[in-house]
């Protein structure tokens, strides 16, 4: 068993280094065809936030983020700009943003291998709580080949650095598999200190917890939760509170950044705002708006969780309560599709046959695809019709194509979540 664990593992790491390669030739006309330079990025659906905000956030000047520099990045996302520009400042002017993307998409790949190694070890176990079960190379490998390689993976995975959350989070969720409580919680506020949303995992862990307090069945007892909580709120405050000294308004700037920004690309209130059945245009509006549904579908997934008939498993409540996030806000951008990718892969069903999850599996990269090229469509469509120099047909995808494809992707993740659900309330062996 051990030869096979770490023969598996091998494979695990390959898949996951093919597909930081692919991700990074993605970008190849922005890169190496100068479409960054000369506004081709949305046309050959290359975007990357990496390249522009080098220079935006004054990276090449050597300006520290938060001491010198507004940054709107969560600290240790801001902490990874100044690392790598730090590794470019030795090369000449002309070659430092290159460079500078080069650098980050290396840190960026590596950490897609961590994710891709962590979820097909927690796959091949059986789930988060079958750390002593027996390990499955077969399930391991589909688990992991899904992150690694995934049409929706290779398109986005360097248009920010989400990726350096990803694997802080699956890294967690693996210590928790293996009953490591503190350093689960300690990478879980890592993570968090990347890219607000790991956070949320704390919700259905204390879902669970309560569940066990009322059901006594031998699942995460609240101890468990505490010391889980205990390694994230000190792993983060770690991180943050020398920034939260040094230098308070620019820290901050992360949340008021997050609680002034209005319906951004992707979210369905930018679409129910197009076609006039909302007013997109009132952020208060949006924010309560936003705010209220996720606290009702969080409601509805924490009973769930305590009130199914057997106990739903731990991935299954994170992905609804991720997907849910990403359906009521005001920003759902083209990446976010990472964050879902190791957590959908570890909600696979337990009670349903394979077709059913396998087809809407497919569905679900579709409608991630053609979002990802209908964005950057669209962007394009708005920036020529904002443009009054610049002569020609119309070019781009008009606002009621980018709705379509927007709505597709919302009902593709919605469907996964039903299926999520049904799964979690039918009866069978659901696992560990």
């Amino acid at each position: 068993m051990p030869h096979d664990t770490g023969r598996t593992g091998l494979w695990l790491v390959v898949l996951g280094a093919v597909g930081a390669v692919l991700a990074y030739l993605a970008k190849w006309p922005c890169r190496f065809g100068g479409a960054w330079i000369e506004g081709g990025q949305y046309t050959y659906a290359c975007y990357s936030d990496i390249f522009p905000l080098y220079y935006r956030d004054e990276l090449g000047t050597g300006a520290v983020p938060y001491l010198d520099v507004q940054t709107e990045y969560p600290v240790l996302t801001g902490g990874l700009h100044y690392l790598a520009a730090r590794a470019v400042a030795w090369l000449p002017d002309s070659a430092r943003g290159f460079a500078y993307f080069d650098v980050t998409a290396a840190v960026l790949g590596c950490c897609l291998v961590v994710a891709v190694v962590g979820t097909g070890h927690i796959a091949g176990r059986g789930g988060l709580a079958a750390a002593g079960g027996d390990f499955h190379p077969r399930a391991a490998l589909l688990a992991g080949g899904f992150v690694a390689l995934a049409p929706s993976a290779v398109l986005t995975g360097l248009i920010n650095w989400d990726l350096l959350a990803v694997a802080l989070l699956v890294g967690g969720l693996l210590c928790y598999a293996r009953g490591r409580m503190w350093a689960a919680g300690a990478l879980i506020g890592l993570a968090t200190a990347a890219k607000f949303y790991p956070f949320l995992v704390l919700g259905p862990l204390f879902v669970l917890a309560l569940r066990e307090l009322w059901r006594k069945e031998g699942g995460l007892p609240l101890s468990g939760f505490l010391r889980t909580l205990g390694g994230a709120v000190a792993a983060w405050a770690a991180v943050n509170l020398p920034v939260v000294l040094a230098a308070p308004d620019n820290w901050a700037t992360f949340f008021t950044f997050s609680r002034e920004r209005g319906a951004d690309w992707g979210s369905l209130y930018y679409a129910l705002g197009g076609f006039g059945l909302f007013d997109s245009g009132d952020l208060d509006l949006v924010n309560a708006t936003g705010t209220g549904s996720l606290l009702v579908a969080c409601a509805a997934i924490a009973l769930l969780g305590v009130l199914a008939r057997r106990r739903p498993p731990l991935e299954q409540l994170v992905f609804l309560v991720v997907a849910a996030f990403l359906m009521t806000n005001k920003v759902w951008s083209p990446q976010f599709v990472l964050w879902l990718l190791p957590l959908a892969v570890l909600a696979w069903p337990r009670t349903v046959r394979p077709a059913v999850p396998v087809a809407l599996f497919a569905l679900w990269q579709v409608a991630e695809v053609c979002y990802f090229f209908g964005i950057w469509q669209h962007l394009l469509f708005v920036t020529q019709q904002s443009d009054p120099a610049v002569a020609g047909p119309p070019a781009g995808l008009a606002f009621e194509g980018y709705a379509l494809v927007l709505l597709g992707r919302l009902c593709a993740v919605a469907a996964l979540c039903v299926l999520t659900v049904v799964d979690c309330l039918r009866k069978g062996d659901s696992g560990p």
